[in-house]
């Protein structure tokens, strides 16, 4: 691995900036609460809220991640260092234009966001992009990786496209495209990106064995094929039959490659030579499980007709609680679970032999510190079975809480 000065600046600033966007996300969650009541589609403060997370949190903390561990798991140097800091600034500055913009429903304010997002994460995608052409043993990982990220560059295209129709008035299949820009950027890119990395990295961390090939091949497969036949399908009406066929056929297919992961991962954590369970090892468990309890969830959405679907709480309800296990119990829980290994990892590079002494210095003992991390880890699984519920001002305020928490602890280990 080739580890730049630069490069691990970038990262922890990143990952800094993105515990801040954590918490911003769950108050403006609490605040919005009644917001969780209205109708899902195109609803601006739930579309706002969303990208706190999606944008400040999840991708901000793996792209700041990549700039290191692509090169741990595929042996390669980043293409073009020096525009990792441009990207970064540019891409915050736009992030907050386009939420403020969606939050108070100002087309100029959304579009202009919409199009300095789509630049600066184009440009930091086709630099990953051309960095993978130094790989030299394509397998899993390196595969799952450029798909991942070419799904990142449709999903781009998508957003761009949803942002502008909020000042030029355009209008073509809005539900279709937004549905498409929600699979692609989810299990497109955050989804496959984090099975194709966790199978080279998972077995480094825990010393297990490599799942065999035929597990990632029909993973690699069925996730794809799904997603094709998902953006095929709304090239036609919603009511066709060739609709609904194509959308379900999508539907089953990543259902599928989801649940053979989660098979292949419990499959290889419990088969890991290290048998001890830490903080990172409660969070994956927890995400996937959660991954899970979101793929039941959306095959009911998929199946069960709307009208028998007022029995659990309505469409509505389901589809938050679906978004935000995908998204905060998956999503949220695996990167939180991950930065448990990367931040400590970056700030040994930063900081050499004075770095990890355990977080707060004198302050605290590691005992204590090891204590601080299952009581922000038990507040975040309490506020996600809360949010389950739809015990949402609840949920939120413990998530809330757990967050500033986190952040205190992870940025009191170095900065």
């Amino acid at each position: 691995m080739n580890a730049t000065d630069s490069s691990i600046e970038i990262s922890l600033k990143h990952i800094k900036t993105a515990l801040v966007f954590l918490p911003v996300f769950f108050i403006v969650m609490f605040l919005d609460v009644k917001n969780f009541n209205e109708y899902f589609f195109m609803n601006m403060k739930i579309i706002s809220l969303t990208h706190i997370f999606t944008l400040g949190f999840l991708l901000m903390v793996i792209m700041g991640a990549s700039y290191m561990l692509l090169p741990v798991a595929l042996g390669v140097k980043i293409a073009y260092e020096k525009l990792f800091f441009p990207v970064y600034y540019a891409y915050t500055a736009s992030l907050l234009l386009f939420v403020i913009g969606m939050h108070y429903f100002i087309g100029s304010v959304i579009a202009a966001g919409g199009i300095l997002l789509f630049i600066s994460v184009l440009i930091y995608n086709i630099n990953i992009l051309a960095s993978l052409k130094k790989v030299k043993k394509w397998d899993y990982s390196a595969a799952g990786i450029a798909f991942a990220y070419s799904y990142l560059f449709i999903g781009l295209s998508l957003g761009l496209y949803l942002a502008l129709s909020f000042y030029f008035k355009i209008g073509f299949n809005i539900y279709g495209i937004l549905q498409d820009h929600i699979y692609v950027m989810f299990i497109g890119f955050a989804v496959m990106l984090f099975i194709a990395v966790s199978y080279r990295l998972l077995p480094m961390f825990y010393m297990t064995k490599t799942p065999a090939g035929i597990y990632w091949k029909t993973d690699l497969a069925a996730v794809n094929s799904g997603i094709i036949a998902i953006i095929a399908s709304s090239f036609f009406k919603n009511s066709s039959a060739v609709h609904i066929y194509m959308n379900g056929i999508g539907i089953g297919l990543l259902s599928l490659g989801i649940l053979l992961y989660c098979y292949v991962f419990f499959n290889l954590m419990l088969k890991r030579l290290k048998k001890k369970f830490d903080i990172t090892t409660f969070y994956l468990f927890a995400g996937i499980i959660f991954l899970k309890l979101a793929v039941i969830i959306g095959l009911m959405l998929a199946i069960i007709p709307q009208r028998e679907l007022n029995l659990f709480g309505g469409i509505n309800g389901l589809y938050y609680v679906f978004g935000f296990l995908g998204l905060f119990g998956f999503g949220g829980m695996v990167i939180i679970g991950f930065l448990h290994k990367i931040y400590p990892f970056l700030i040994s590079l930063k900081v050499f032999e004075k770095a990890k002494k355990g977080a707060y210095g004198k302050l605290f003992s590691d005992l204590k510190t090891k204590y601080l991390e299952y009581l922000i880890f038990g507040l975040f699984l309490a506020g996600s079975i809360f949010w389950i519920f739809y015990l949402i001002q609840i949920a939120a305020a413990i998530l809330f809480i757990a967050s500033l928490i986190l952040l205190f602890h992870i940025l009191s280990m170095g900065w």
